[in-house]
């Protein structure tokens, strides 16, 4: 795949200052040192982060924990940050351990094309998730009795996210084209070796149009609304510990914390995601230079955000919530649980 976009567009360095090659030199070092580790500290992210998951999906889905509208939005998150993790994994099997540097069949070169939309997408799904959840509680925050909080509604809306974010892939899909190259020419045509790879259409409009798609409606948005809601989250809470004095304090106890859990979840995605929302737009705005000066050298670090918050919901609920903890260790009964 191409690692520059050539552009007619503006550029946000000078390219003839000092701080432009030191920005250049320091990046490109910075890349060639972490990309070795990259590989197998993502390995080890994808491994365990489905094994998590899969843990994660098995609590959620106990008699005790399936009545909430919130733990079936986080299965659904659990499922695509699994598929996020499965991708990548197969990604790095096979395109940076078993690397051919001239190409690969057809078949892995449509899974590579399949791979990027993927990566993109399931990403995508995952943060707009995230702000339903933190819609839903803000909901019942407001008013006990929201009709947010029935599964039924909570899914209707999950799937009509699914929908959304699908659609707004297609250019993605359509912006990236399969690439078959000549390796080898002998005398006869049917010794010839035909490799394939992905690259970037030749269509800068459609490039750019894309990005600020992608940048704008799956990255930015979705921060922005992350961004508010934890906001109103904080507001709420306050608001509403001075208005329930009436209620149980254990109840009020208990409601508050499943708030707080996700706030927590809310902010660690959010200060994840917020550097990733601020480098899709610049991409987007200076696509030439920022793409080959600072995304490509950079690429490796938004990968390893992206796999870390496949982590957050069960990292937070495991350590946050005893009913949790709970019906995790009795999915192994031959094990004691000390609370």
């Amino acid at each position: 795949m191409t690692d520059s976009l050539e552009c007619d567009d503006f550029q946000l360095f000078d390219p003839e200052s000092n701080f432009t090659f030191t920005l250049n030199w320091s990046l490109s070092k910075f890349k060639q040192f972490y990309s070795p580790i990259h590989i197998y500290l993502s390995l080890l992210l994808c491994v365990f982060g489905l094994l998590f998951n899969t843990l994660h999906i098995l609590v959620l889905t106990r008699p005790r924990m399936r009545t909430s509208s919130v733990h079936s939005i986080l299965v659904i998150i659990a499922l695509s940050d699994m598929g996020t993790m499965t991708s990548y994994l197969i990604y790095i099997l096979r395109f940076e351990l078993a690397m051919d540097r001239y190409g690969y069949s057809y078949e892995w070169a449509a899974f590579l094309k399949l791979h990027v939309v993927l990566s993109i997408g399931l990403h995508a799904l995952t943060l707009y998730f995230v702000v339903l959840m933190a819609f839903i509680r803000f909901s019942a925050l407001r008013i006990d009795t929201s009709k947010w909080l029935e599964k039924k509604r909570a899914l209707t809306a999950a799937l009509i996210i699914f929908i959304y974010v699908i659609l707004l892939c297609v250019p993605t899909f359509l912006t990236h084209k399969i690439r078959n190259d000549e390796i080898h020419q002998l005398s006869t045509p049917e010794n010839r070796v035909i490799k394939y790879n992905i690259d970037m259409v030749a269509n800068c409009f459609m490039i750019k149009a894309n990005l600020w798609l992608t940048g704008i409606m799956l990255k930015a948005l979705p921060c922005g609304l992350l961004f508010w809601f934890t906001l109103a989250l904080v507001s709420r809470l306050n608001e509403n510990q001075r208005k329930r004095e009436k209620l149980v304090k254990e109840e009020r106890r208990r409601g508050d914390m499943t708030t707080y859990m996700l706030f927590l979840m809310v902010t660690v995605f959010l200060l994840m995601e917020l550097p990733q929302g601020i480098i899709a737009i610049l991409n987007a705005l200076f696509t030439s230079q920022f793409h080959s000066l600072v995304y490509q050298n950079l690429a490796d670090i938004l990968d390893l955000f992206s796999l870390i918050n496949c982590y957050v919901a069960f990292l937070v609920y495991v350590s946050t919530c005893s009913l949790y903890r709970e019906t995790l260790w009795s999915l192994f009964p031959n094990f004691r649980y000390y609370q």
